[in-house]
């Protein structure tokens, strides 16, 4: 089946085909969270651990929007 059918049809995930960090650079940044935690206390990592998970989400949008603009740039060349 082609990525157009399973978007389609509202089976194509995009989490399934991204890349996961390697573990030994996961193991670093929770390390280096519970050092912040510990120095800073939990409530500021918390806040500070939130607003690198909302840099990351806005990112993701940005070049999700950007793969699209190209894809269907890149369409609109072949008509």
């Amino acid at each position: 089946m082609s990525i157009l059918q399973d978007i389609y049809t509202d089976q194509y995930s995009p989490l399934e085909t991204q890349p996961k960090p390697p573990e030994k650079l996961r193991a670093e940044i929770y390390s280096l969270f519970e050092k912040i935690e510990e120095e800073m206390g939990r409530e500021f990592a918390e806040k500070y651990w939130n607003c690198l998970c909302d840099e990351e989400n806005f990112l993701n949008y940005a070049s999700f929007r950007e793969g699209f603009r190209l894809g269907v740039s890149l369409m609109t060349e072949l008509l």
